[in-house]
């Protein structure tokens, strides 16, 4: 810089506050998108167990699906326990239990279907009653 160059300081600090505004602007941006994205993605979970609590389709196999229902569901050898999404259906004399929207699972071979069908009707009496937990 020349001797008889003067440094304009009041533009430079008019200079400098404006970069420091942008680069305020842009952190509290992210900062508040980052918050709100957190906020939705704990209260979906919650929002959507409640939009759908009254909500049921049934499948083109009979099935009946209410995705507000998460049991747990222990085989009665105690050696599968299953998150049952909400579905439950007999497939000749198995109980299949739905462990995601597009997933089944067998949890019990029985004798006959109609003590398959009568498992699967205590099943889904333990989840209109709340239970967390059942034991085949």
């Amino acid at each position: 810089m020349e001797e008889n160059e003067t440094i304009d300081v009041e533009a430079l600090m008019d200079e400098l506050s404006g970069r420091m505004e942008d680069m305020l602007e842009v952190m509290l941006a992210e900062q508040l998108e980052s918050a709100v994205t957190g906020a939705v993605q704990d209260a979906l979970p919650e929002a959507l167990r409640e939009s759908f609590s009254d909500f049921e389709f049934v499948l083109t196999d009979g099935t009946t699906v209410r995705p507000r229902q998460y049991m747990k569901l222990l085989s009665p050898d105690k050696s599968k326990l299953l998150l049952c999404y909400g579905g439950l259906r007999v497939d000749g004399s198995t109980l299949m239990v739905q462990t995601r929207i597009s997933c089944w699972e067998s949890i019990a071979c029985y004798e006959s279907r109609e003590e398959a069908i009568e498992a699967l009707v205590k099943v889904k009496n333990a989840m209109e009653d709340g239970l967390s937990v059942f034991e085949l």
